[in-house]
């Protein structure tokens, strides 16, 4: 409690390198604010996980799947758009969970959204809306980088 108080004084100063002082010190508070990826999304109705991606196309981590209750035959539908990818659970998509669980893209997905083998993903899994997005590491860059634009400017 004693140290909060001789640095308020320096935080509240307006002096960056002062600042960054009293950060590093771990007296104020610290932490990556990270944006809303899903619009009107609780962020604890979301599984999360980062999964490689094999030869095949197949998604290392099966725990996404599972979370949505997608058993093995049941038919998705996979759509990838600026490196991002939506999974749904339809009758009649083009893809299908195979028998031991695992989602496997679809090779033009994967060629439209530039992921090759060994490359990971951020995996969301929303099992209220039986819907899966995957986001590649170049989206995830994209998006911290113009959030951190953002803030930096205000």
């Amino acid at each position: 409690m004693r140290e909060v108080d001789h640095a308020a004084p320096l935080a509240e100063s307006g002096d960056r390198e002062a600042q960054l002082r009293v950060d590093r010190l771990g007296l104020a508070p610290r932490g990556l604010p990270l944006p809303s990826l899903a619009q009107g999304v609780k962020p604890q109705a979301a599984l999360c996980a980062v999964t490689s991606v094999d030869l095949n196309g197949r998604l290392a981590d099966r725990r996404p799947v599972q979370a949505l209750g997608w058993f093995p035959g049941r038919t998705v539908e996979v759509i990838g758009r600026n490196n991002a990818i939506t999974v749904s659970a339809r009758p009649g998509g083009q893809c299908t969970i195979g028998r031991q669980g695992h989602l496997v893209l679809p090779s033009p997905v994967r060629r439209s959204c530039g992921i090759g083998p060994g490359h990971r993903l951020l995996v969301l899994a929303y099992p209220d809306r039986s819907l899966m997005v995957a986001y590649t590491m170049s989206a995830l860059e994209l998006i911290l980088s113009r959030y951190a634009e953002e803030h930096e400017a205000a």
